[in-house]
């Protein structure tokens, strides 16, 4: 494949991790502010103003990064899958993924339908924002990966 099409999927590449990231940002930064001023009806209030954000941003940016990530290891003769900063970076988004497809969904059943932990006194919506952290964390972990590559000499 020519250099230019490697070019082209890491421009993709990068502006979707920008929206990846940025757009979570955003969200947790807006969901944790309405939490601490108004409590979960504020939360709500903000949830339901950014919905679209899960549909044009939550969900396809994630399936560019990954697609166009691979498609540059498959295309690009100095890239394999093997290189310690690919793996473990395929593997964070593995457990991100994981977090968020399990956890996050019961999450959001639970904050959708008013429910609450009365056994642990848990609120969904704190435990939700919390989970958005770690997500947060681990996507600023596979940046750094991104950026230094460790094991590429």
């Amino acid at each position: 494949m020519t250099p230019i099409w490697y070019q082209i999927l890491l421009v993709v590449h990068i502006l979707a991790g920008m929206t990846w990231v940025g757009g979570g940002l955003v969200i947790q930064i807006t969901e944790q502010k309405a939490f601490r001023l108004g409590g979960r009806p504020a939360v709500d209030r903000a949830r339901t103003d950014l919905a679209w954000a899960d549909t044009w941003l939550a969900i396809p940016a994630p399936v560019l990064v990954i697609g166009t990530g691979i498609a540059m290891v498959v295309i690009d003769t100095g890239w394999r899958f093997t290189q310690t900063w690919i793996w473990i970076s395929i593997a964070t988004v593995g457990a991100y993924q994981a977090l968020a497809l399990t956890l996050g969904a019961r999450l959001y059943r639970q904050v959708e339908s008013g429910e609450e932990d009365r056994a642990r006194r848990v609120d969904p919506v704190r435990s939700l924002i919390k989970l958005g952290n770690v997500l947060l964390t681990l996507l600023t972990g596979i940046v750094f990966l991104m950026v230094f590559k460790p094991g590429v000499n």
